[in-house]
C-alpha cells in the first residue's frame, strides 16, 4: 500500500462553460466534483496504474463526508483525523472555447494543534505498513512549516521512502529532510537556488542536478509540452512526450508524481521512471479531472516517449 498524504483537503469542483467573462451569467455546459487536493489526485493516479492508495490528513463537516465518500466509491481508502469543522472546496472554471482556466481556492479554517498532534500521533503509529508516502499541496492555516519535515524524518526513520511535492517554505522546510524523491516547479528551483536559472533545458538541468546533489534526492521538474527533467545528483535525463490534444492539465503534475511511486515501488530504474511519470502526466491532459486517465492513454504514450541524457 502507499500512503497520500493530503494535508488540505478538499472538494475539487471543475465548471466547463463557454465564452467566460466577469460580470455575466454563465450556465455550465458540464460540472464535476471529485475529492480533491494534490494528494488525493495522486491517489487516483496511483489506483488507475494498479496500486493500492490510502489517502490521510484532515477532513470535516460536510464536506469532509463528501470528500471520504468519494474516495472510497472510487475504491481508494482513508485514514483521516476529524477537525470538526467544514473542509475548503476549490473551484476551475474551464473555458472550452477560449482554453482558459480560472481558479479559486478557499483558504479553509485553522486546525488547532491539538489535531496537528494527533495527526502525528497516528502517521508515527501507521508509517510502517506501507511501501511509499506522498505527501503533496499546500498546508492548511495553523500548521507549522516544518510538518512536512518532521513527517519525512518518522517515515526516514522506518526505511519508508518519502515522495515531496509542496511549495515555499514547506518545500524548503521538507527538502531539508532528504526525502526520497521532491518535485519543483520552474519558480520553485529558483527559490531553493536563491535565483533564477534560465529557461533552456540545459540551464534547467543544470539547476535540477545541483538541487539534487545538494540535498542528496532525486528531483524531478515537469516543463510541461516538453516532458520533464530528472535527475538523482549525478545524471540529468529529459523525456519527450508525443504530441497529444489536450483538454485539460488539472491533475497532470499529480498524475506525474504517481507515476514516479508506481515505477520505483516496482524495482524501476530512473529512465524506466521517469517515463512512467511523463505518461501520466500527459494522459491526465486526455480527460476531464484529475487522475481521471485512461490505462490504454498511459500505456500509448509510455510506449512513444523519448528519452534523452543531458548530462
Amino acid at each position: 500500500m502507499i500512503l497520500c498524504l493530503n494535508l488540505n483537503a478538499a472538494i475539487d469542483k471543475t465548471i466547463v462553460v463557454d465564452s467566460f467573462a466577469l460580470d455575466k451569467i454563465h450556465r455550465s455546459e458540464k460540472v464535476v466534483a471529485l475529492a480533491g487536493g494534490k494528494g488525493c489526485n495522486v491517489a487516483r493516479a496511483l489506483s488507475k496504474m494498479g496500486k493500492m492508495p490510502v489517502v490521510s490528513g484532515w477532513v470535516g463537516g460536510f464536506a469532509g463526508k463528501f470528500i471520504e465518500d468519494e474516495l472510497n466509491k472510487e475504491g481508494i481508502a482513508t485514514d483521516f483525523v476529524e477537525t470538526g469543522f467544514e473542509s475548503r472546496t476549490c473551484t476551475s472554471i474551464l473555458d472550452q472555447e477560449n482554453q482558459t482556466m480560472t481558479e479559486i481556492y478557499e483558504k479553509g479554517e485553522a486546525v488547532p494543534e491539538e489535531k496537528i498532534e494527533a495527526f502525528v500521533a497516528r502517521f508515527t503509529e501507521i508509517v510502517g505498513n506501507y511501501r511509499a508516502i506522498t505527501l503533496s499541496g499546500s498546508l492548511p492555516p495553523g500548521v507549522p512549516s516544518n510538518i512536512y519535515a518532521r513527517l519525512i524524518q518518522i517515515a526516514c526513520a522506518a526505511g519508508i521512502p518519502t515522495y515531496l511535492d509542496s511549495s515555499k517554505k514547506a518545500l524548503r522546510d521538507g527538502i531539508a529532510a532528504q526525502p526520497f524523491l521532491v518535485k519543483p516547479n520552474e519558480e520553485e528551483i529558483s527559490a531553493l537556488l536563491d535565483e533564477k536559472p534560465g529557461s533552456s533545458v540545459h540551464q534547467l538541468a543544470t539547476a535540477t542536478q545541483t538541487i539534487a546533489s545538494r540535498y542528496t534526492t532525486t528531483v524531478v521538474l515537469s516543463l510541461g509540452e516538453r516532458g520533464a527533467l530528472v535527475s538523482d545528483g549525478e545524471r540529468v535525463i529529459q523525456a519527450q512526450p508525443p504530441k497529444v490534444d489536450a483538454i485539460s492539465a488539472v491533475g497532470s503534475g499529480d498524475s506525474m508524481l504517481a507515476g514516479f511511486v508506481a515505477a520505483f515501488s516496482e524495482g524501476m530504474d530512473l529512465e524506466e521512471a521517469i517515463k512512467s511519470g511523463v505518461a501520466a502526466g500527459t494522459a491526465n491532459t486526455l480527460t476531464l479531472g484529475a487522475g481521471q486517465f485512461s490505462v490504454d492513454d498511459f500505456e500509448r504514450i509510455r510506449e512513444q516517449i523519448v528519452i534523452k541524457s543531458l548530462i
